[in-house]
């Protein structure tokens, strides 16, 4: 049995809104991440373009029944592409299309089978208090510290400064082609381009789903490792590891010790029980 202990969602900035989302239903768990606007005309008229196609996936992940984890990526996918050309003005740029990480688990005999798209993750522990990890790339935070630390056209904060946003807007227009690296959106394609893995876990074992701003305890701020996260979670629980987040990140407000394109990121995180 797949249960859900507890989640969280954090802004990463209080005075705007959040781009991720989460959710659990029956035998499955997602989380979904919307990447940050490159625009301020927002297309959608949502806060942000982002956080309308998390909440608009997450809305229908809780409606699906059943269904191959493929086919549910592609159907969702399916439904936000067609709402976003009902509402939506048209995008100028591929760079202006909303795109969105998203990690999806579901029970079975042996574990779980999971399906993700862009960088969100999963850090498991099991009855033997063996790790594993899914989900991914895990270098995605030494990726962007490395872009981020070549930004140096002035005092700005990064996602401000023109020769940084240029950066960033290629960088995304060149995603979601043949051979490049895909994200969940409007392009049913997606569904065939994501990870589609399966962990054999010994129950009963507790299993973190994560996007990347949460993930950054392990994956940047290297404070724990995959197993360590989880059993902190369950020691500690998910608020006191956002706190740790926050300090981290308030502490290193410039990005001094870990550059990066924002002080804080939105962090969500889901902490679930296989028995």
């Amino acid at each position: 049995m797949l249960t859900l202990v507890e989640a969280i969602s954090l802004a990463g900035d209080r005075a705007k809104q959040n781009d991720d989302a989460c959710g659990f239903a029956g035998a499955r768990a997602w989380v979904i991440d919307g990447a940050t606007d490159f625009h301020k005309d927002k297309l959608t008229g949502a806060a942000s373009d982002a956080a309308w196609l998390a909440h608009s996936a997450n809305a229908h992940l809780h409606a699906v029944q059943g269904g191959v984890l493929r086919d549910v990526v592609r159907d969702v996918s399916e439904v936000a592409a067609e709402a976003y050309a009902r509402i939506a003005k048209p995008a100028a740029e591929r760079w202006m299309l909303p795109i969105a990480s998203l990690l999806m688990v579901e029970e079975e005999a042996e574990g779980l089978s999971g399906i993700d798209l862009g960088d969100c993750r999963l850090f498991a522990l099991d009855a033997d208090g063996n790790a594993q990890i899914a989900g991914g790339p895990g270098d995605a935070g030494d990726n962007e510290t490395q872009l981020a630390a070549q930004q140096t056209d002035g005092d700005k904060p990064l996602l401000d400064r023109t020769d940084t946003m240029k950066v960033l807007r290629a960088n995304r227009a060149a995603m979601n082609r043949p051979g490049a690296p895909w994200t969940f959106g409007l392009d049913p394609t997606c569904a065939d381009e994501a990870r589609v893995w399966t962990l054999t876990i010994k129950r009963p074992a507790h299993v973190l789903l994560l996007t990347d701003g949460f993930s950054s305890l392990v994956d940047r701020y290297r404070v724990y490792d995959a197993g360590g996260s989880v059993r902190a979670a369950l020691d500690k629980g998910l608020q006191e590891l956002a706190r740790e987040i926050r300090a981290i990140e308030n502490e290193d407000a410039g990005g001094a010790a870990h550059p990066r394109f924002k002080k804080s990121d939105d962090a969500t995180a889901l902490l679930l029980r296989l028995t």
